[in-house]
């Protein structure tokens, strides 16, 4: 593997952007660019590059605005600026991107998302769909919330109560607490996976699992919000090849049911070319499940099919 390290300035307007291409050794055709979930960061996905470059296709990943290495005071972390700071983490990905295919001209160019990470991929995919791309990849994805609104109401209030960068516990336990509800309650992170191990290694990481900002919050209740509208799903191209993969137990979806509301939105919709996978007792992050290894073969047998 050829680790590339760069920056760019986000368009957040929080600091730079810490970005790296992981390039195989060898022969390559196909670049993947991910944007990982809320409060972890790309180091957490070396596995599944390694095994991505070792089978050829490079990756190209960038730690989100106050998350990771693109963090400078940890108090800041999850906080994406006051302005329009969802769409401006579509942005950065967007600026990723445009690195990504102006390195590899000549490659195929696949874009990802996981979790936050997804909601920011599919509204790129509905507000850039000029960038190049020939396939999507919607991880831990979710239905429309229905009590979104009510989550940016509240978000609203601290913010104005307490200031943009103010970090709710009780913001955090309104938007979260029910996701654990049905796991062992060894932690409050039971509902990532099945692996014991990673949760723990989770916990321990200082730059995982972090509380977000009040204004962060708005913004990731924003992204869930505008990645399900109808107007998202007439704006997604139509020929679009889609993956929807997803742990059949994510209470993010929430569970298969939502991640099945969302394939018929699609094809509903028009949309001709999506591909469904679902993993039977699987959690919310299925690249670290106890099954990872079929997941990652899945994924890579979808991009080689392109």
């Amino acid at each position: 593997m050829i680790k590339k390290e760069y920056s760019f300035p986000s368009c957040t307007g929080e600091g730079e952007i810490y970005g790296c291409g992981y390039i195989p050794e060898g022969e390559f055709d196909t670049v993947l660019v991910i944007n990982h979930g809320m409060a972890e960061h790309q180091e957490r996905y070396i596995g599944f590059i390694e095994f991505l470059n070792a089978n050829g296709v490079a990756v190209y990943m960038h730690d989100m605005c106050n998350h990771g290495k693109s963090n400078k005071d940890f108090a800041d972390t999850g906080y994406f600026g006051t302005d329009n700071g969802y769409r401006k983490l579509v942005d950065d990905f967007k600026k990723n991107i445009e690195i990504a295919k102006n390195e590899n001209p000549d490659k195929k160019l696949v874009v990802m998302g996981h979790s936050m990470g997804s909601f920011i991929c599919r509204c790129l995919t509905a507000w850039y769909p000029d960038e190049g791309y020939i396939g999507a990849i919607y991880m831990g994805t979710g239905d429309a919330n229905p009590i979104a609104g009510v989550g940016e109401k509240l978000a609203s209030a601290v913010v104005k109560i307490k200031g943009a960068k103010y970090k709710s516990k009780l913001l955090d336990k309104a938007s979260f607490s029910s996701y654990g509800k049905g796991f062992e309650g060894r932690t409050n992170f039971d509902w990532l996976t099945r692996d014991a191990a990673i949760i723990d290694k989770y916990i321990a990481d200082k730059y995982c699992g972090f509380l977000f900002s009040a204004q962060g919050m708005k913004d990731l209740v924003k992204l869930n919000i505008e990645s399900n509208t109808p107007e998202w799903y007439q704006q997604v191209p139509k020929e679009l090849p889609i993956l929807l993969t997803s742990g059949e137990k994510d209470p993010v979806g929430p569970t298969e049911k939502g991640i099945r509301a969302i394939e018929e939105k699609l094809r509903a919709s028009g949309h001709t070319n999506v591909t469904v996978n679902i993993y039977p007792d699987c959690r919310h992050e299925i690249l670290n499940e106890l099954n990872k290894d079929e997941v990652m073969a899945d994924i890579l047998k979808w991009i080689k099919s392109l």
